[in-house]
């Protein structure tokens, strides 16, 4: 009842409209982008095997940052760093979940460039059966793959940022994505004479474009961080207080955000069954909705959990 109180009071629900408005119009703009991407990518790549394999490489990584990386992770971490009343504290909390994060990323990344063709031949069976499809696959995949790590990082500054109530930077990063991969694909486009040994296809531009947006993204959340005085550094690796409320925390949000994304996976497993172009048609269908889940339920939540966070503390 006490906190109902505090959010109808009209100085905070007046700040929260605003952090709102920042928020959702910052990921107005990336979903924007994100549709001139995906009709430049309909339009060069079409819904072909190429398009396919490039769909798919996305998927990987992107699955397992969306289980991880987005609501699941901020959930569990910006209430935790937010009860911390003192600043070194936090300062040494962020650093630890930093480390942690580079450390489980390293690990996923260097498995998966090692075995990612047993990997893919294990999830898509089917295109075990075609060694040149499988082989555009595998490669289009361990371009894409670091990609992981990078936006892990990215989603672990953004959410320091956040419990700032410092949202646009972080809200504004996804820009960088799609324009990413927009100017890399235009580049092997309009001079494919001069990128032909290092884009073989337009799918590999595509993938390297998403390469280059993991780096892009973390580079502007570490100017971010820097210029607000909240970058974290290395504290160490002591299992300390509240590390251990985070993992509890964290638990059950991995385990609501999984339901949906093991269905979503599930989806490209199964398309990836069907005829030639099958993937290429649930990735342009499924971006369809993706506008008014980004626009209201991701940034109202983005918004209001460090509000009620701080309540609470």
């Amino acid at each position: 009842m006490q906190i109902f109180k505090k959010f109808t009071r009209p100085g905070l629900a007046l700040t929260i409209g605003s952090r709102l408005l920042t928020v959702t119009g910052f990921t107005l703009l990336s979903r924007l982008a994100g549709f001139a991407r995906d009709i430049l990518l309909a339009a060069l790549l079409g819904s072909g095997a190429l398009a396919d394999a490039f769909f798919i490489a996305l998927r990987l990584p992107n699955h397992f940052r969306a289980l991880f990386a987005e609501g699941a992770f901020n959930a569990a971490f910006v209430p935790a760093y937010t009860q911390l009343a003192n600043p070194k504290e936090k300062f040494a909390f962020a650093g630890k979940i930093l480390t942690y994060v580079l450390i489980v990323q390293f690990i996923i990344l260097f498995i998966a460039l090692l075995r990612m063709e047993p990997f893919v031949k294990v999830l898509f069976l089917k295109i075990e059966t075609n060694q040149e499809y499988l082989n555009t696959v595998v490669t289009l995949s361990r371009i894409t793959f670091p990609y992981l790590m990078l936006v892990t990082l990215v989603t672990v500054l953004s959410s320091v940022l956040n419990a700032h109530n410092r949202f646009a930077v972080a809200a504004g990063a996804p820009v960088l994505f799609n324009i990413s991969i927009i100017l890399v694909l235009s580049v092997a486009w309009w001079w494919p004479k001069g990128t032909s040994a290092l884009f073989p296809t337009l799918g590999h531009a595509a993938a390297w474009g998403v390469f280059l947006a993991g780096f892009l993204e973390v580079c502007l959340l570490i100017l971010a961080c820097r210029m607000a005085g909240v970058l974290p550094a290395y504290s160490g690796l002591k299992w300390t207080a509240p590390l251990p409320v985070f993992v509890r925390r964290l638990g059950p949000a991995l385990t609501g955000a999984g339901s949906g994304q093991i269905a979503l996976f599930a989806d490209t497993i199964l398309a990836a069954a069907l005829p030639v172009g099958a993937v290429s048609a649930l990735y342009y269908a499924d971006r369809l909705y993706q506008l008014p889940v980004g626009l209201i339920a991701i940034s109202l939540g983005t918004v209001l959990l460090p509000a009620f966070s701080q309540m609470i503390s």
